[in-house]
């Protein structure tokens, strides 16, 4: 069993690099090619695709920070105190997010512009706290390597979202340019002002 984790440890740090270096290559080529026609897709090989490389890399980067504590061992008890409530906390607000935008739009079908609930904060917020989330796992396992992985994914997200924009703006027109102008890409000191707006009243 050791020597098989062994060798799993290093093939998830590189199934990780490998899954983003192709996924962030398809994602700037669409950029510049947009008849590509790769992000955003409801279905076809594009969205296949698109969101298999996508699962690998974060299959891969989880998979990699947990072997990173077998590798190295338990550390201290202050990276668990701090990494595991933002892992969570993070990630559960990555998944109510869904409660918002909804599985369809989430998978790219033109269900309707949302810019109700968290989607009031920021453009992007489920992004934001899947980074945050990686950042908190990163912090658990003790490792540079995910933390990096984490930066990694901030700017496959960026990727994601520049594609992302233009796909709405020809969808949805003036409505979403408007939204763009009055919301953050991710978050900036409009998210806290309009937070505390909310919850003070």
């Amino acid at each position: 069993m050791t020597e098989f984790l062994s060798l799993l440890h290093p093939a998830a740090g590189w199934a990780a690099v490998i899954s983003a270096t192709l996924l962030g290559g398809l994602l700037a080529w669409n950029l510049r090619t947009p008849a590509f026609g790769f992000w955003p897709a409801a279905s076809g090989w594009q969205h296949t695709t698109a969101f298999g490389i996508f699962r690998v890399f974060c299959g891969s980067t989880v998979l990699f920070a947990l072997l990173e504590i077998w590798a190295h061992g338990w550390g201290h008890w202050l990276r668990y105190a701090v990494g595991v409530p933002l892992t969570f906390v993070a990630f559960g607000i990555t998944l109510w997010g869904y409660r918002f935008l909804g599985l369809d739009n989430t998978y790219c079908e033109a269900d309707g512009l949302v810019t109700g609930g968290m989607y009031a904060y920021s453009r992007n917020p489920q992004y934001v706290t899947s980074v945050l989330a990686t950042v908190g796992l990163g912090i658990v396992a003790g490792s540079p390597l995910t933390l990096v992985f984490a930066l990694v994914l901030f700017v496959l997200y960026f990727l994601f979202i520049l594609n992302e924009e233009r796909w709405l703006a020809k969808g949805y027109g003036r409505t979403f340019i408007d939204y763009m102008k009055t919301t953050p890409r991710f978050v900036d000191e409009r998210s806290f002002m309009r937070l505390r707006e909310d919850v003070l009243g």
